[in-house]
């Protein structure tokens, strides 16, 4: 008997991987950056590949309600779980949110872990056995296995290594016409009919 795919749980920290994306689309693009925007539909598409995604928690900026990406995990049964980023600017708020989600869909699944899929590159904290990195060890120790999507550029360097070591790091650049466009410009690319298995193993 075939075993059931292996479920994705996603935590997407919106304004790391938002600002960063501008960052790169200005200086190494040389695209406007105030235009730049993130496809929430494809960014969630490369996450997932043909895998199911059991949660989906998404920090920050939140997309519109009527985003086409949020009708598909509807038909999906996913119910995304969305986090505004305070207006005070906290960003260690909104990423101890995040990282009690995790330990939270962790222990729901502690019985069919999957893959923690994190998006972002912030990997402070660490030294204070704070921060995403000390979580991570912890869920890969626990049988979790980890992928981090990230734009290499403003990646953590332990983050990095240590999701190439004890998982997948999936830099967010190889896909940047895929997961991208400019307002009033550049449209998003499909992603090829290839994918996933264009993704790194």
């Amino acid at each position: 008997m075939a075993s059931d795919p292996e479920i994705v749980c996603v935590y997407v920290d919106n304004s790391n991987i938002f600002h960063e994306g501008q960052r790169y689309a200005e200086q190494t693009k040389h695209e406007n950056r105030h235009a730049f925007r993130i496809h929430f539909r494809n960014f969630l598409t490369l996450i997932a590949g043909d895998r199911p995604l059991a949660e989906v928690v998404w920090s920050g900026s939140i997309p519109p309600p009527d985003d086409s990406v949020w009708t598909h995990l509807k038909s999906l049964h996913i119910k995304p779980d969305l986090i505004p980023r305070a207006s005070t600017g906290e960003h260690e708020t909104v990423d101890h949110l995040i990282q009690l989600r995790m330990h939270r869909y962790a222990r729901k699944y502690r019985n069919n872990s999957g893959v923690i899929a994190l998006c972002t590159g912030d990997g402070k904290g660490y030294a204070k056995e704070e921060g995403f990195l000390f979580d991570l060890e912890g869920f890969a120790e626990d049988g979790w296995k980890v992928e981090v999507f990230s734009w290499t550029h403003a990646c953590h360097g332990k983050l990095k290594r240590f999701a190439e070591t004890a998982g997948e790091f999936v830099p967010l650049e190889r896909w940047y016409h895929n997961i991208s466009f400019i307002q009033g410009g550049r449209h998003v690319e499909p992603l090829s009919p290839d994918f996933p298995n264009e993704l790194p193993s």
